[in-house]
């Protein structure tokens, strides 16, 4: 492993297609997880805005971690239509927060269950075939099922739970301790740290299978990130 001297994970494009394939579980263990995130430009930085999540929400500071390009310094999505893939962390880059504290994804989930068992809102999502509150409610069941995962923006906005997020969140202090002030700031709420493990996996899953179908792969990985305003 190679870090900087803040303490950012420093790897190639290259170098994560040859471990998504030859060995995924250190790509994961190495390279995706650990380090301070490029979001920050300093690990004094990094520490100070974790504090503040913890201090605001009484989650230990080891229960976050950051994903995707803000995370390792370029983005590892498979997706065509978004182009994303090997493209450097940018102005318009999400900062994309997991929390992996079980004891919250226990009081979060028992909230949301008993949300969705209430009478009038289940008869929402009965009745009513399309909108935001069906695709919400759809959204959170494929994603705790499939990841041990309940995303931010894909739960009811009434909870008590998720009103309490977002005023932390708000307030985070993006731009005084990032190095952009980032758009949006998402909260992924998983089971424990073994669930974004494996949803890692999943990740790399979709990374391989793009980097290999024989109808549009995914462009090869270059030896530098591309630049974020580069359209591939």
């Amino acid at each position: 492993m190679r870090f900087d001297d803040e303490g950012h994970v420093c790897i190639s494009p290259a170098e994560v297609r040859q471990l998504a394939f030859d060995d995924p579980d250190a790509l994961i263990d190495r390279w995706l997880m650990p380090g301070t995130p490029w979001a920050f430009g300093t690990y004094a930085d990094y520490n100070h805005f974790v504090e503040y999540l913890s201090s605001h929400t009484g989650i230990h500071p080891h229960h976050f971690l950051f994903r995707g390009s803000t995370k390792i310094g370029f983005s590892i999505s498979p997706s065509q239509k978004e182009k994303k893939v090997w493209r450097s962390c940018g102005p318009m880059s999400d900062l994309d927060l997991a929390i992996t504290d079980p004891h919250f994804f226990a009081m979060v989930d028992e909230e949301v269950r008993r949300y969705d068992r209430r009478p009038e809102n289940l008869e929402k999502c009965l009745r009513w075939k399309t909108g935001r509150v069906v695709e919400k409610y759809r959204n959170r069941v494929e994603q705790k099922g499939r990841h041990d995962c309940y995303r931010y923006f894909d739960l009811p906005n009434d909870l008590a739970c998720v009103q309490e997020l977002y005023e932390v969140m708000s307030n985070a202090p993006i731009q005084s301790h990032c190095v952009y002030s980032f758009f949006d700031f998402k909260a992924f709420i998983f089971r424990d740290r073994w669930a974004v493990h494996r949803r890692y996996h999943t990740d790399l899953d979709d990374l391989r299978r793009g980097l290999t179908t024989r109808y549009d792969p995914l462009p090869k990985p270059p030896k530098e990130p591309f630049s974020s305003q580069e359209v591939q």
